[in-house]
């Protein structure tokens, strides 16, 4: 799990997962190229966000909203980051690579990451888990985030359900 490697300690959390028929290069292709925007859902609550749901194709789409591949483990993992003052409007995120990434320590942020996780569980299927985890810090910051997350945390997580549901209905069509 890259998560350990990248943000071990964290203050916020969510976890999904879905049990998918297909092998794990189909999932990891599906992944890297989803287009979110194929969900209304998902649509919506981006341009709530003020993020048009163009932007939301595939990995190359997340990156242009600030997110850095921290890792890519083919087939198995791939984790995101992201830094930045999302309580705000217009977000602050720091754009930066993988290095500066982990090396990034400015207390008055978050630090985010977001992976996805395929864990074969038999023949032709797979485990396909996200997680996003969230480092504040200080303790400012971290209460500033909490009422943020206290209204934001579950869209979050339906935009993180819908994407694996759009993944898993077109591994398994």
């Amino acid at each position: 799990m890259l998560h350990q490697k990248y943000l071990p300690d964290y203050h916020f959390s969510e976890k999904h997962s879905i049990l998918i028929s297909a092998s794990s290069a189909k999932i990891n292709s599906l992944i890297m190229n989803l287009d979110a925007s194929e969900s209304w859902i998902i649509r919506i609550l981006l341009a709530l966000r003020g993020i048009p749901a163009s932007i939301s194709k595939g990995i190359e789409g997340w990156k242009k909203m600030g997110f850095v591949v921290l890792e890519h483990q083919v087939d198995k993992e791939i984790i995101l980051g992201l830094i930045g003052q999302f309580w705000k409007i217009s977000g602050k995120i720091q754009h930066c690579n993988a290095e500066e990434f982990t090396s990034f320590t400015d207390p008055k942020f978050v630090k985010a990451t977001w992976n996805f996780e395929v864990t074969p569980q038999g023949t032709n299927q797979v485990l396909l888990e996200t997680e996003t985890r969230i480092y504040c810090g200080d303790e400012n910051v971290r209460k500033k985030f909490k009422r943020y997350w206290f209204f934001i945390q579950p869209f979050s997580g339906l935009i993180r359900m819908q994407m694996l549901r759009l993944i898993k209905r077109k591994a398994e069509n």
